[in-house]
């Protein structure tokens, strides 16, 4: 019994690392995505893009590229939702029409509600990034002199690359099956049922329609693709035998 224990005991480490590097790169490699499209230099290029759909309620695209940057802010900042909410928009921008008088406020209650939603979400997210991050940095340095640990990272990476090809060819897949259906799903992931649905005419429908998060969706799967076989062409140093 003590001789089987033993075994066990000396191969869980082992598989523990190798997992642990084998899960943490799908997921970082995908939070670095989203963190890279979380930028204005991203909304720029979707809003000058050809064919990208225009907005029916009034906003130009130079509206959007004055008004779009203002949520990526907030995300980023340490302000609490008064940040948007001190926002309002010049009259002719308003809808419906009768609030033209007066002028009306960029984002309505409930819109605020759901940033504040979002910006939970994205502090969440990076957050367990960077500690998964700084984990495998640690694992790293204490394995440095461990030959033993450095093979079984780097089979871990190297799996992990492999788990992201397959996770994203077959979310590619899903989505292409019906875009509509994992759309709402991985909103009523994150967010309460009902709180993320918004007319057309409000703000951030205006300022970043579905088609936004269409190719937001291509370009993670894009970079995460290359990101994994970028790992894979190193597989020179990648594939030593693991014991």
């Amino acid at each position: 019994m003590n001789f089987g224990w033993t075994m066990i005991d000396g191969r869980l480490p082992k598989l523990a690392i190798r997992a642990y590097f084998a899960l943490i790169i799908p997921f970082l490699l995908a939070t670095g995505a989203v963190r890279l499209l979380l930028t204005e230099a991203f909304l720029h290029l979707e809003y000058q893009r050809p064919g990208f759909p225009a907005d029916g309620f009034g906003f130009t695209t130079a509206d959007r590229l004055e008004y779009g940057p203002l949520a990526l802010r907030y995300l980023f900042n340490d302000a609490g939702s008064e940040f948007l909410a001190v926002e309002r928009l010049p009259p002719d921008k308003c809808w419906p029409p009768a609030a033209r008088a007066r002028g009306c406020a960029m984002f309505n209650a409930s819109e605020l509600r759901h940033m504040d939603d979002v910006k939970s979400v994205a502090t969440a997210l990076f957050a367990s990034a960077l500690a998964c991050l700084a984990t495998a940095l640690a694992l790293l340095i204490v394995s440095k002199r461990k030959p033993e640990r450095q093979r079984q990272i780097r089979a871990g990476i190297r799996l992990g690359a492999h788990l992201t090809i397959t996770l994203i060819l077959t979310l590619a897949a899903l989505a292409l099956a019906s875009w509509n259906f994992a759309f709402d799903f991985f909103h009523d992931l994150l967010f309460a049922a009902g709180t993320w649905r918004f007319p057309y005419s409000d703000t951030l429908i205006r300022l970043y329609p579905e088609q936004l998060f269409m190719d937001a969706a291509l370009s993670i799967g894009a970079f995460c693709l290359l990101d994994a076989v970028m790992i894979l062409a190193l597989r020179s140093r990648l594939d030593e035998p693991v014991r």
